[in-house]
Formats: C-alpha cells, structure tokens, sequence
C-alpha cells in the first residue's frame, strides 16, 4: 500500500509540475507572436526532459535509434486514422472560399504540432508511464491497467480547455474520449519500441492531420461549438483504436523489461560462477 501510494503521488506531483511548466512558459510568453510560442513549448519541453532524467526516466526518452519499425507495425491505426482525417479537411478545404495562406503561418502551425507532440509524449508516455511501469515490476498486474491509467490522465488533461473556452463543450469532450484511445495505442508503440521518437512522430502526425484547416481557415470561422455529426465522425473513426491497443497488449514486450531481464540474468549468472569459483578453490 505504501508503494502504491508513493508511485500515486510521483504521477500527481508530474501532472502538477507539467501544467505549471506549461502554465509558466506560457503566461510569461502569452500574446507575442508565434515565434514566442514556439519559445514557450520549447522552455516546457527542455524542463520535461530534466524532470525525466531527474526522475530516473532518463533512459525512456533518451534512447532514439531503434525501434522505428513499430510506427507501422504497432501505429499502423495512428497513421490511418490521421490519412482519413486529413483527406475529410483537405476536402472541406477544397469548398472554402476564403482561404488565407502564409508560409511562415504554416511553417509555425507545423512546428506547434511537432512541439506540442514532444511536451506531452514526454510528460505521459514518457514520465508517467515509466513510473507506473516501474510499479508494476515491482508488484503484480498488467501492463493494460498502466496504458489505461495513463490514457485516462492524457485525456482529462484536455478537459482543461475548458478553462480557456468554456462555451467548447461537446468538442472538449470529444478530445477527451479520442485522446484516451490515441494514448492507448501510443502506450502500445511506446512498450514496444522502447524509442520515444515514434510516438512524438505519430502524435505529431495525427495533431498536423487533424488541425490543419487552422493554418489556412481564419479563425473567425472557427468560434462556437463542435457540430455533432462532427464529434460522432472524430468517435467512430478513433474509439476502435482501444480494441487495437488490446490485440497489441498481448503480444508487446517493453524493450526497457527485456533489458532488465539481461541485466539480472547476467547478475545472478555471475554470482553463481563465484559461487562456483570460492567452492572448488
């Protein structure tokens, strides 16, 4: 109980330190331009990073050479959902009449999706999840109820749009649901690859897909409420990707628990040899 209290209260002590990293960054840089919220996302994500190795976590977000192949053999979903996605905006796109393009707008909208992506696979995929994975090593239960939990929090963590725009409802609902089965199948990609790279490149993906009517729609256009025939398509498409993450659950070894492994196998192996050594001597 003691255990499972400690590792509560690392998650909570995270939640609380992401949102007033982002919090901070952000009021100190608010109403400067896009240059300035780039800056922002970049001071957040720099201090996750020293979170995380503060934390021990370190060898979760460091490590970027392999594992790449499981952004289509585990993300295979991520990548067809965003295809379908952007195709519907591209088309909606298509019977706009008044369509503003900047390339610098559209270069700062591509960079705010990447960062975006880097700050939140870090502070979940990366921090979070690495405790509770951590936890569960030590005692019993599966690797579902960590990517559960930790999907849980990613999706009330957009909740807090409300704050900003209070009459987004049923669109912040919306996110909600969809960023908890978008988080399980990263949770999946993340055991799997062991390489943080691959879920920012598919949460970027999906972020840049879904959002990019924002780099040419005025924003105007874009007050009031998400339609409903809109919330029901973003469900439909995206709230299979549970059942996804579950087929992958089965068959997903983390690649950081394999090197655990190694590591005591090898331990125990030595020990025994000197076992072995002070017997016969």
């Amino acid at each position: 109980m003691k255990k499972y209290n400690h590792t509560s209260m690392k998650v909570l002590a995270v939640l609380a330190a992401g949102f007033a990293v982002l919090k901070f960054s952000g009021y100190v840089l608010k109403g400067r331009g896009a240059a300035m919220e780039i800056s922002a996302y970049l001071i957040s994500t720099a201090a996750l990073v020293l979170l995380a190795v503060l934390l021990g976590q370190g060898k979760r977000i460091l490590p970027l050479r392999d594992g790449w192949k499981c952004l289509f053999t585990k993300g295979w979903y991520v990548l067809l959902a965003s295809g379908i996605l952007l195709f519907t905006v591209l088309s909606g796109l298509a019977r706009e009449k008044e369509i503003s393009f900047s390339p610098a707008a559209f270069l700062g909208f591509t960079a705010v999706c990447f960062l975006t992506a880097c700050f939140e696979e870090i502070w979940f995929r990366g921090i979070i999840q690495g405790i509770l994975e951590e936890n569960r090593q030590r005692g019993k239960g599966s690797f579902w109820k960590t990517a559960c939990i930790t999907s849980a929090l990613f999706g009330a963590m957009h909740l807090t749009n409300l704050l900003h725009r209070p009459e987004y409802i049923l669109g912040t609902v919306t996110q909600a649901f969809y960023a908890f089965s978008l988080g399980m199948i990263l949770s999946m990609v993340m055991r799997a690859s062991g390489n943080i790279g691959t879920v920012i490149l598919l949460h970027a993906i999906f972020n840049f897909s879904g959002s990019l009517s924002d780099a040419f729609v005025r924003q105007v256009r874009q007050q009031g409420d998400l339609p409903a025939a809109s919330a029901v398509f973003i469900l439909v498409l995206l709230m299979p990707g549970i059942l996804c993450a579950g087929r992958m659950c089965r068959n997903c070894e983390s690649p950081f628990l394999m090197k655990d492994r190694r590591e005591a196998l090898a331990v125990s192996k030595e020990k025994k040899d000197r076992i072995d050594q002070n017997r016969f001597s």
